[in-house]
């Protein structure tokens, strides 16, 4: 479908709001001009400022704050604005404040001229600038030039304003000319001209004509700061001039099927003193005429026939098949020598019979939808609503405003909200359709999850999603990537749904750790004579058996989804270790389906693990292949490393574990915890790292289902700080974000649990903003025993920085500046150990998904570049794998010092998406992300590192230490050098020279340094020496 819109010779538009003037102005010499350079005085005469204002009321009277205000000043009123004409979006409050050049301003919010309100009189929505004129006797052709100001850039919300008139003492109508204009969350300062055509002309008065923002704003955050400027009004006043008059000045046409004429709609064409011919010209897909039988895009009525008053015939033929959006707009055009043009406006919407179409273009309130369209909210207060940022049909990449669309954003008050909303489609019945295909325009800014598109056949209509009995079926839908910011069309065939009451919905969600902006517009449902390209789609990419003892089967499902085969289908196992098999009974290397057999069908697969040698990783990719379709390649991994043998490692964020506020995670929690102790349990791991645990005693009671439940003993340890939280008394330490190990204590032997860089809130070491506000990195040394031989490893459980959308280039500062001083604190106090540093990276290993960052490289390239760390899941994410449900990418990562990386089970490194797709709603009722899985063997021979070999205690004395302290070594060169780090890994002392020398050095400086602890490193020609000490 698509709709335009034709205007006569109206150039652009805005909105108008009606008031009580101060005084009726009379019309004298064209034009009247008002700067309102004067009302540091008062309103203009004539002039007055309303709120409330409806189209059949004035409104409600407001107050003018003739004082200087600022663009960016919150309050809501009518105010003295400086004007945008000669200044720009920067300038600064004392600029605007001395500029003489005013504008008659507004800022609207919740409470005043927006929304609704309960103030006494109302001040709510319909804000309005109004204009009084006494009458217009004698005067025609009205004309109206003024500048729409657009003043607060950094607002989120948009409003639309609209010209009306209205005319008595007291109007009972308003009637709008012309088109809409906006502000909003850009700085504008718009020329608008609205042409009156002959509807004010000769009246005996008053005459009212106002600006008026009749909607709610529309979008996230503040309300804007708008104005209007250099209000002209001009008009004709030679009472012989020859006139022009059309009534009405609007024919809408409604639907038309393409390619047939529509029947013939009239306007009425008066001339008077005319001295010449009249033209009536319009533009395709319209056509006009005198008889209503003989159509042409120009005809002529002469003087002689206008003397009394003429039909004027239109007919609109659209002639654009399949448009899924998009206003067909003309206008006819009169024009005589002499006289003033005259426009009718046309509208219409050229109707595929085979299409239904909802393209939006109604959608302009707050609370309300078009199309039938409705949303349902189930976390958060953001909602799917309207926006005059729509799809521009000729240009992908516009940002400016077009035609409606709707959009949700959890972005709001400057953070990112949690948020799940779903957009649910009216009923549509398929029943009588062929191929059935349904196609959208979607687009998205900023970082956050992506949006979903389900379908159901039980949903009644109206309420919730998910009550009893309701379910959703999703349909794997392709949607543009994150922040690519560019219009994508898509679409997917319905046919294996072909009956009536089909729902189909867009499910947002946002969390804390991102929220990104999405746009719908322009949704087609098209019953197509052929069916959609053929499709096949995968239940999972990756299928992960685990450890599975030689000779022995374990089986696992994966689903293919298909749609419109035009051939048979092949499944290909490339390793006799895996076998496939339709009926769970026969298995074999290799399946074939015909067509019949599998089209427009979910195909459940059992694939068998038949490992036959030991100690060894199994991986294969599947060859799934169609007719017409790009082959797909499902990937399968076992092992068969005995796990009594091995260290099994796994770090996992289980967002908001236990937290019982709205918004932050799962809101049944009783779920979550089971959800979340049958995935430990198949992980079957010796160590978790755990990011986001809130409830301690939640973790406590699923430590002691997973001991009971896997017939292993567990214990866990949960850091006793967290962001804002110094320690376990903090009132802040209960609801935060905090860090956790379970682990088994007959494999792993803690020595000591310890927050790395850790300070407390009052001192604002730099680590301290670096990390979330003091959710550092938490460490469990410990010493690990396997086949009998123990390891000390430092496992560092991470929960970095997050980005936030507008603080974005902010947000990856911080985190680096982390990422950093963690790094020195491990190469200066833990040299040549075996590391793990894993959890919640919050950026990709190569590149980042931070924006604003110049070079994009990591926040983490700094082990990255460093040949002394491995990174263990970088080879993941080359792959195309992704750590959490909304993000395409691995943000939760695995790094290994060399000696660590040494034992590291080559390729054993996993994301268990697998284990999600064992969940139902596994997305809103376990957590956002997915385990990551790691396998060491402490058996593997360690490769030699200079580190690993070289590094020897360091003897410190007095420690703690006050005002002297020495070092004493085996060594007695010349050439020894010495630093001195803080925690946070900040140099504070360098030097070179004998023990005695630099002894000296040491102790003339420990008088100057802070309290604190501090790491001492000497590289010496035979080793390196490294200790602490505590200067008091």
């Amino acid at each position: 479908m698509m709709k335009r819109f034709l205007l006569l010779s109206w150039a652009s538009l805005l909105t108008v709001a009606s008031f009580e003037a101060r005084a009726q102005v009379t019309l004298t010499t064209s034009p009247y001009v008002e700067t309102f350079d004067g009302l540091a005085s008062g309103l203009p005469a004539g002039f007055g400022i309303y709120t409330n204002a409806g189209p059949n009321q004035l409104g409600t009277a407001a107050t003018l704050t003739t004082a200087p205000t600022t663009w960016g000043n919150s309050s809501g009123a009518f105010k003295n604005f400086a004007s945008a004409t000669g200044l720009k979006s920067t300038a600064s409050s004392a600029d605007q404040a001395a500029s003489p050049n005013r504008a008659l301003g507004l800022r609207q919010t919740g409470s005043f001229g927006d929304g609704t309100s309960t103030a006494t009189p109302p001040t709510g929505v319909g804000p309005a600038f109004v204009f009084q004129v006494a009458n217009t006797l004698g005067k025609t052709d009205f004309e109206l030039n003024f500048r729409l100001q657009s003043l607060d850039s950094t607002i989120g919300r948009t409003a639309t304003w609209q010209v009306e008139y209205g005319f008595g003492a007291t109007p009972a109508a308003f009637t709008a000319v012309g088109t809409t204009a906006t502000t909003g969350p850009f700085f504008a300062n718009a020329a608008l001209k609205v042409g009156f055509g002959g509807a004010l002309d000769n009246k005996a008065g008053p005459i009212w004509i106002r600006i008026v923002a009749p909607t709610p704003t529309t979008g996230p955050g503040s309300r804007p700061s708008s104005a209007i400027d250099d209000f002209t009004l001009s008009w004709n006043a030679n009472p012989n001039a020859p006139v022009l008059a059309v009534a009405p000045a609007t024919l809408d046409f409604g639907q038309q099927t393409v390619n047939v004429p529509s029947a013939p709609r009239t306007f009425t064409l008066t001339g008077t003193r005319l001295t010449a011919a009249a033209t009536v010209r319009t533009a395709a897909p319209f056509a006009v005429s005198k008889d209503g039988t003989t159509f042409d895009t120009t005809t002529v009525y002469s003087v002689a026939e206008l003397a009394q008053p003429r039909l004027v015939y239109v007919r609109f033929t659209p002639t654009t098949l399949g448009q899924a959006s998009g206003a067909v707009s003309g206008v006819t055009n009169v024009r005589s020598p002499g006289a003033t043009s005259r426009d009718v406006a046309l509208s219409g919407s050229g109707n595929d019979l085979t299409q239904t179409v909802f393209n939006f273009n109604a959608c302009t309130s707050s609370t309300a939808l078009a199309d039938g369209w409705v949303q349902f909210s189930v976390t958060g207060t953001q909602t799917w609503a309207c926006t005059s940022f729509g799809r521009n049909p000729t240009d992908p990449t516009d940002s400016s405003p077009n035609p409606s669309a709707v959009q949700m954003n959890g972005f709001a008050n400057g953070g990112n909200v949690a948020n799940e909303d779903w957009l649910i489609s009216p009923a549509l019945n398929l029943t009588s359709t062929s191929f059935p295909l349904l196609s959208y325009w979607t687009r998205t800014a900023f970082n956050g999850p992506g949006l979903r598109l389900l379908v159901s056949t039980t949903y009644p209509g109206t309420g919730s999603p998910n009550a009893s009995g309701v379910t959703w079926t999703d349909l794997s839908a392709n949607f543009p990537a994150q922040n690519s910011n560019v219009w994508q069309n898509n679409s997917l065939d319905l046919s294996g749904y072909k009956r009536g009451g089909v729902y189909v919905a867009f499910v947002y969600t946002s969390t804390t750790n991102g929220a990104a902006r999405w746009s719908l517009d322009d949704v087609v449902l098209t019953n197509s004579a052929t069916p959609s390209a053929p499709t096949v789609r995968l239940s999972t990419q990756n299928l992960a058996f685990g450890y599975q003892p030689v000779n022995t089967p374990a089986y696992r499902n994966i689903v293919l989804t298909t749609t419109n085969l035009t051939g048979p289908l092949t499944v290909t196992s490339p390793d006799a270790a895996f076998q496939l098999s339709k009926d769970s009974l026969v298995f074999s290397p290799s399946l074939t389906y015909t067509q019949a057999e599998a089209s427009n069908r979910q195909l459940p697969i059992r694939v068998r693990f038949l490992p036959t040698r030991a100690a060894a990783d199994y991986a294969a990719t599947l060859s799934v292949s169609t007719a017409n379709v790009p082959t797909l390649t499902p990937n399968l991994r076992g092992n068969t490393y005995d796990a009594t043998k091995t260290l099994e490692v796994v770090n996992w964020n289980v967002e908001w574990f236990g937290s019982t506020v709205s918004g932050q995670g799962p809101t049944d929690v009783e779920l979550q915890q089971t959800n979340v102790a049958a995935i430990l349990k198949t992980l079957a791991a010796d160590v978790y790292a755990l990011q986001e645990v809130v409830d301690t005693v939640r973790l406590r009671n699923l430590v002691a289902t997973l001991s009971a439940q896997s017939g292993v003993q567990y214990a866990y340890k949960t850091a006793d700080f967290g962001s804002r939280a110094d320690d376990a008394a903090d009132s802040d330490y209960a609801s935060t974000q905090k860090l956790s190990f379970i682990y088994r204590p007959d494999v792993v032997r803690p020595v000591k649990f310890e927050g790395l860089l850790r300070c407390p809130e009052s001192q604002n070491c730099p680590a301290f903003n670096a990390w979330s506000s003091g959710r550092f990195p938490y460490l469990m040394a410990a010493d690990v025993t396997l086949d009998g031989r123990t390891q000390r490893v430092n496992f560092v459980n991470i929960h970095a920085k997050a980005n936030i959308s507008a603080t974005s280039a902010n947000d990856y500062a911080r985190r680096k500046a982390g990422v950093e001083q963690l790094k020195t604190l491990l190469d200066t106090s833990y040299p040549g150990s075996s590391t793990l540093v894993l959890g919640d990276f919050n950026d990709v290993l190569e590149g980042t998904i931070a924006s604003g960052v110049t070079p994009a490289v990591s926040s983490y390239n700094v082990f990255v570049a460093d040949p002394n760390y491995v990174a263990l899941t970088l080879p993941l994410a080359r792959a195309g794998a992704q750590s959490t449900v909304g993000f395409g990418t691995v943000i939760d990562n695995v790094l290994a010092t060399k000696p660590m990386a040494t034992y590291y089970i080559n390729g054993s490194a996993a994301i268990r998406t697998d284990l999600a797709a064992g969940v139902a709603n596994y997305a809103n009722t376990t957590t956002d992300h997915y385990p990551v899985f790691t396998r060491f063997s402490l058996t593997q021979t360690p490769l030699a590192t200079t580190r690993a070999t070289a590094t020897a205690p360091l003897n410190l004395y007095p420690n703690p230490a006050t005002s002297s302290i020495r070092f004493e070594l085996p060594e007695t060169g010349r050439n020894l050098r010495l630093s001195v780090y803080t925690t946070t890994g900040r140099l504070v002392l360098e030097g070179t020279g004998s023990v005695e020398q630099l002894n000296k050095q040491l102790s003339q400086r420990i008088a100057g340094l802070s309290n604190g602890l501090y790491v001492v490193r000497v590289v010496g020609a035979k080793q390196t020496y490294v200790s602490r000490f505590q200067k008091q």
